[in-house]
């Protein structure tokens, strides 16, 4: 039910906390200083939305989001923390949980990702895949944010990097990585009964090092029957075995209950409700010396998903209220490693292969009775060859440098064809300051086991890879204050999967290209920095879902004096075609969500003259001038949102 809270609350909120903390302010340090692991140089402290827009040597290009911008965001999850990310769009029901891993809750990369059952963004957690091995698809809830030290958004196939995706993200957890010990407890409450809370703590002595923490979320949501709790788990156990070498075991377990709302004006959901369960197990080992740099890792998952449905068919009202159940175990190895025996020469090698495969079954309430359900199993090795250059193009020691780049990645499947991916790239710099770039490639996407298993034979005999033809150029500048990117991209899918009476074929396609750029700028001796970003896009074949035409983003980080730190952020949605089908006969049908202005904002008093360095009090408040807007037709995100929380540190 809702609260009946309103703005003017929310605004009083604020305003009693800024008060309040303005009147502690003194001189000193403002909390603990986190390292951006992978980013180089950091422009000024706290960059809002991003710490970077990073351009690899092969053209590649990313977003990174350091642990800072998580706190400063207030993220809950990974669409709160990246869908401000220029060309990324995100889908949810409600403020806490996913529903499933589709309309109530997925992140898209321009475009890429929307296709269910299956999808072509891969979400990595500490570099193990994480995704239903039936459904072909991540899970947001499987990959909670709580323990992450960064995000990273790589915004196309990146083909030396990650297989089998026409996108991905990667998500890098905490690790102690200095002799001593640190903990961290996170609580807060916010509207609509909503409940946050972690603990996460870790600890260095010698060659030995250790990560662990629990996290628990719950929520009424903003309307009937969209209740949500969420828990999770994380551990790490690790060692230096040289100066160079280290290796580790990573633990992570989630469990999560989300229900389903469902269109505002229709009838009330009776039973629709998505739990979810998942553990993984890994053991990687990273290596870093002058001539070599990469890892080896090996891993397991195991899944469980309990999908209580009104109707087992989905919108066919006749059918009969149910359950569908599935269980996946996966495994497998991922290896990258770049050899480079002088500065002007690089070879790159890498070999991702699994094993995905488990059951489903389709049970009626009334009877218990399993009307549908199948099991399968893929193997899957890719393995990527490649080289690089750095060469000087005035003399040994001058500003300008050419850095040419080629590779191929071979995808060889158990069931389906074999193919391959080639890519190339050309970049050219000055200095530490200017970086010009073009680059292409193909990515490959096979389908998932759901895919193959409801298809008639001759159409699952008939299904093969999905292809995309990327090319993409731009540039980037770096100032001392700041840095600025524009860059142009163009994709081409073809044999993209569709839907028909007989299953799952390759007979649709989809085109697009479009201009994003970012821009950050630190200001008054790094007491405050702003973002500015935005994209256009253009769709050549309609329609394109989550892929809107025009997309806005900024923000503004200020340290009013030495506790008190104040983050301002907002968007312009621009309206898209909001669903996740691999019908094109469904394009009758499509329906838009609006275009909408969100603003978010949240205010901090670091406590250092009662708790340990970095601890704070906070006010969060998203949607602040509470804004109609939605993330799927039907299904109205709340009005404003806060939470009210505290932060406790300790470290040494």
């Amino acid at each position: 039910m809702e609260s009946g809270f309103s703005s003017a609350p929310a605004g009083l909120a604020l305003t009693v906390l800024f008060a309040g903390t303005a009147a502690l302010a003194a001189d000193g340090d403002a909390g603990r200083t986190r390292s951006a692991a992978s980013v180089g140089t950091v422009l000024v402290s706290a960059t809002p939305i991003t710490e970077g827009e990073l351009i690899g040597r092969d053209g590649s290009q990313s977003s990174f989001v350091s642990r800072r911008q998580i706190d400063s965001l207030a993220a809950q999850d990974l669409q709160t923390a990246l869908h401000q990310i220029p060309g990324v769009s995100i889908s949810r029901y409600s403020p806490i949980g996913s529903y499933g891993g589709g309309q109530g809750g997925s992140v898209y990369v321009r475009g890429a990702g929307t296709s269910r059952p299956g999808g072509e963004v891969r979400i990595y957690s500490d570099g193990v895949p994480r995704e239903s091995g039936v459904w072909g698809h991540p899970l947001m809830d499987s990959v909670p944010i709580d323990f992450a030290e960064s995000v990273t958004v790589r915004k196309h196939p990146q083909l030396s990097r990650t297989a089998g995706a026409f996108a991905s993200v990667e998500l890098e957890t905490r690790r102690r990585r200095e002799e001593g010990f640190e903990g961290e407890m996170n609580t807060a409450y916010g509207r609509f009964s909503t409940f946050l809370s972690s603990f996460s703590g870790g600890a260095k002595e010698g060659a030995g090092d250790v990560y662990g923490g629990v996290s628990f979320k719950r929520s009424d949501g903003a309307r009937e029957h969209s209740k949500a709790t969420l828990s999770s788990a994380f551990a790490r156990i690790g060692a230096d075995l040289s100066e160079t070498e280290s290796a580790a075991f990573i633990y992570r377990r989630t469990d999560s209950s989300v229900e389903d709302p469902g269109r505002k004006g229709a009838a009330k959901p009776r039973f629709d409700r998505f739990d979810l369960s998942t553990d993984m197990y890994a053991v990687r080992f990273d290596t870093a010396r002058d001539w070599i740099e990469g890892y080896s890792l090996v891993y397991v998952e195991h899944g469980s998903i309990e999908w209580r449905k009104d109707h087992l068919v989905d919108g066919n009202l006749f059918s009969p209220a149910g359950t569908a159940d599935t269980t996946w175990l996966n495994w497998g190895t991922r290896n990258r490693y770049e050899i480079s025996p002088n500065e002007y020469f690089s070879l790159i090698g890498s070999i991702d292969a699994s094993s995905e495969g488990g059951h489903t079954a389709n049970t009626r309430f009334s009877d218990g009775a399993r009307v549908s359900g199948f099991k399968a199993r893929f193997v899957s090795v890719m393995p990527y060859a490649g080289a690089s250059g750095s060469i000087p193009l005035d003399g040994a020691g001058g500003d300008w440098k050419l850095e040419p780049s080629a590779g191929a990645r071979a995808f060889m499947h158990s069931v389906y064809e074999n193919e391959w991916g080639p890519g190339g790239a050309l970049k050219v710099s000055w200095r530490d300051t200017l970086e010009i770039f073009a680059n292409a490639e193909r990515g490959i996407h096979y389908p998932g086991i759901y895919t193959r298993a409801v298809s008639d034979d001759f159409a699952k005999h008939a299904l093969g890879a999905e292809k995309m033809d990327y090319f993409s150029s731009g540039g980037k500048v770096h100032g001392d204050d700041g840095e600025a990117s524009l860059v142009f991209f163009h994709t081409r899918v073809a044999d993209r999967i569709d839907r028909t009476a007989w299953g799952y074929v390759n007979a649709g396609g989809m085109e697009s290209s479009g201009l994003e750029g970012s821009a950050h700028l630190g200001l008054f001796d790094g007491r405050a920095s702003l973002f500015a970003g935005g994209a256009w896009t253009v769709a050549h074949t309609h329609p394109v879902s989550r892929l809107p035409e025009w997309s806005f983003s900024a923000g503004v980080s200020w340290r009013i004096c030495e506790r008190v730190k104040w983050n301002v952020d907002g968007e312009y949605i621009g309206s898209m075609n909001a669903y996740s089908t691999r019908s094109s006969s469904d394009s009758a049908r499509l329906e838009k969500t609006g275009d909408a202005f969100v603003f978010n904002t949240r205010l901090s008093c670091a406590l250092d003259g009662f708790l340990p360095a970095g601890s704070e009090a906070y006010a969060a408040v998203e949607n602040f001038t509470n804004s109609h807007y939605e993330y799927f037709p039907g299904y109205p995100m709340p009005g404003v949102m806060f939470y009210l929380g505290v932060k406790i540190c300790i470290g040494s």
